[in-house]
């Protein structure tokens, strides 16, 4: 209805001025006013950057949202998540379960987590981004971190509007504790410091709905370690994967299969960022008790190399599946190397 919403009122003015019986020319000058003003729209330039909300309307629809989704997850109401999910989450939640060999929605909401209130949290701000079809806002507040200790953090919801409303596509926990500037400016509420951040920032794009996986013939797993760079990655044609300045091991969708199996990517460095060694590997998972996954692919860099992207193929064996065994007595088999293993001096 928002895309439409133009050109119901253009053609119902146009009708009136049918109506009111005015001249065949008059009607011809209106119908090219108006498709001179169409393609005026259409010309319009995307708004750069990050656009500044009225902050008490974007508190209101964070919360409202965040709430509505939250009670969703504790009740387990599935109506009510998928109208306070974005479609890009809930494809890719479900992916993640199916994955697993999971049963989707059954078993995402037999076992989830209770997630923060906001109420422990004080709001700083909301940016809008994607020309106001994003928006990220940005809360701080004391978390648990681990072993009883309590940090500093800030929360951060990222928004689509997708449907006619607004949705909840994720959220992000920050500590802190090594970024005493940024935290004492969001103590501030200096709102500059959420352009400047990249961690504060809405999407600069809609996120893309994944195709709907499979169950999986092998269950499947990457990681990846890359410090000061950004990787997009495609795994089988099916399994996309974004990974910035991180460390992180992510469910593969759709899984693996014996035999060929296909991987893209896209390495970015970041500016002003250190590079140093850099690790991606693709697993099989192991599904019998007692056994240990095995590594089939692997991309291995240290600081002085650079880090290039690629398309490639390995070939997942049986005598991978066998030496995930501890019993298993042959020759291991080595993973495909995208780029050659040092020799170690």
């Amino acid at each position: 209805m928002r895309a439409n919403f133009p050109t119901f009122i253009a053609a119902g003015s146009l009708l009136a001025l049918t109506v009111g019986a005015a001249t065949p020319a008059a009607i011809e000058a209106e119908i090219q006013r108006r498709n001179a003003a169409k393609a005026k729209e259409a010309a319009a330039p995307v708004v750069p950057g990050f656009i500044e909300p009225d902050q008490d309307k974007a508190r209101s629809t964070a919360e409202t949202v965040y709430n509505t989704w939250r009670l969703s997850m504790i009740r387990g109401s599935e109506r009510a998540w998928r109208s306070t999910t974005s479609n890009s989450r809930q494809m890719k939640v479900r992916n993640l379960i199916i994955s697993q060999r999971g049963n989707f929605p059954r078993d995402f909401f037999r076992v989830t987590n209770e997630t923060p209130k906001l109420e422990n949290f004080a709001y700083i701000g909301s940016l809008l981004g994607c020309n106001g079809y994003t928006m990220a806002s940005t809360y701080l507040g004391q978390v648990q971190v681990g072993d009883g200790q309590v940090a500093e953090s800030a929360f951060v919801l990222e928004f689509v509007f997708e449907g006619g409303r607004w949705k909840l596509d994720q959220t992000r926990m920050f500590n802190l504790s090594q970024l005493p500037n940024v935290r004492q400016r969001l103590r501030n509420r200096d709102l500059s410091v959420l352009r400047e951040q990249d961690g504060f920032q809405p999407y600069d794009r809609i996120p893309a709905t994944p195709p709907a996986c499979n169950a999986p013939v092998l269950i499947g797993k990457v990681f990846v370690d890359c410090p000061g760079r950004e990787i997009d990655m495609t795994i089988n044609g099916i399994s996309l994967h974004q990974f910035n300045d991180e460390r992180r091991a992510d469910i593969i969708s759709g899984g693996l299969k014996r035999g060929v199996n296909t991987i893209s990517y896209k390495i970015k460095d970041r500016q002003n960022l250190d590079r140093p060694t850099m690790a991606i590997g693709i697993f099989v998972a192991p599904e019998t008790p007692g056994n240990s996954p095995v590594c089939v692919f692997d991309h291995i860099l240290d600081a002085s190399d650079t880090a290039e992207g690629g398309s490639f193929s390995f070939t997942i064996q049986n005598e991978h599946i066998a030496s995930m065994n501890p019993r298993y007595t042959g020759n291991k088999p080595a993973p495909f190397h995208a780029v050659p293993l040092k020799t170690k001096k």
